[in-house]
């Protein structure tokens, strides 16, 4: 069957991939700042074409999902965020959600030594968290997202469905800037559970932790982009393996639409699209040359959409 793809559509398109993901409908916390999306990709991701519909053709380039490249890093972090949020949305019907955060020792612990073992101190926690939560019979899944504090070492913010059945209020020391610009304590009300802090020891993380509900979908969202759009997410290294933004199996994925969308590498790629369009609408500015370039000698009529 034929499927045509609405202009409002994001198409993304992975480096080694022929076909590219759809979503559309995306939206972002209101008073969220983003930048804008660079031109081009540094990683030299291809050009693909897409049908709009009859003789109308799209053409866009594609996504290279690298973290660090100044234009697919910000699809790939919007691609994340579609997922969580949708993720978020089902998991809630049947489960009450929590935001955990864990992080790394104290100032005894090195920036080398967080480096170097903080992927199997966060997969020993979350093994542990699954093994309490399957013995309670609790459905098992959650997104994490981690990032680096000030001192480089790193933390993670993690939704899942896991409740460690110990819940109870405590008071926890919080610090904000005073009116005289300094640096003020105070103690707060939080959630609080004795088995989650002695796992989070037991794991090897710091003693920190937080543990609260979430209340709905849209603040978990915004919740959600406070950190995945962040700056850092962006320009920080992190260890071969590791993953800035990990889900459990179990998460859900995004539907998948089939497209026939096709990579445009090779001179054929490039006559299949003369031969099927008329019309060539082009999403960038920066690609508009390239595209008439390659379709200079058809008769095909290629703007700027």
């Amino acid at each position: 069957m034929e499927s045509e793809v609405n202009e409002g559509d994001a198409l993304i398109l992975d480096l080694f991939s022929t076909s590219p993901t759809l979503f559309g409908g995306l939206v972002l916390p209101g008073d969220l700042s983003l930048p804008e999306i660079a031109p081009y990709c540094d990683y030299n991701a291809p050009m693909f074409g897409y049908k709009i519909e009859g003789k109308r053709y799209g053409v866009s380039q594609g996504c290279c999902n690298h973290w660090d490249c100044p234009r697919c890093g910000q699809m790939r972090a919007r691609r994340e965020y579609g997922r969580m949020v949708e993720g978020i949305r089902k998991l809630s019907h049947h489960n009450t959600l929590f935001f955990i955060t864990i992080t790394c020792k104290g100032k005894e612990m090195s920036y080398e030594q967080a480096e170097a073992g903080y992927l199997g101190w966060t997969n020993r926690f979350l093994d542990a968290c699954r093994q309490r939560g399957k013995r309670r019979n609790q459905e098992w899944a959650y997104v994490q997202v981690t990032e680096r504090q000030k001192r480089g070492h790193p933390h993670s913010h993690i939704l899942t469905t896991f409740c460690p059945m110990d819940l109870h209020d405590r008071l926890v020391e919080k610090w904000k800037i005073g009116k005289n610009g300094r640096m003020e304590s105070h103690m707060e009300l939080a959630l609080g559970s004795d088995w989650l802090a002695g796992q989070v020891v037991k794991s090897g993380l710091g003693e920190q932790y937080d543990i609260s509900f979430v209340e709905s979908a849209e603040g978990a969202s915004r919740y959600v982009a406070k950190y995945l759009f962040k700056q850092s997410m962006f320009e920080t290294n992190w260890p071969r393996g590791w993953r800035r933004v990990r889900y459990s199996q179990s998460f859900p994925k995004l539907q998948h639409k089939t497209t026939e969308c096709f990579v445009l590498m090779y001179k054929e790629d490039w006559l299949k699209l003369a031969h099927s369009a008329v019309v060539v609408n082009v999403s960038d500015a920066n690609i508009l040359a390239d595209v008439r370039w390659n379709l200079k000698n058809h008769d095909v009529i290629v703007k700027l959409k």
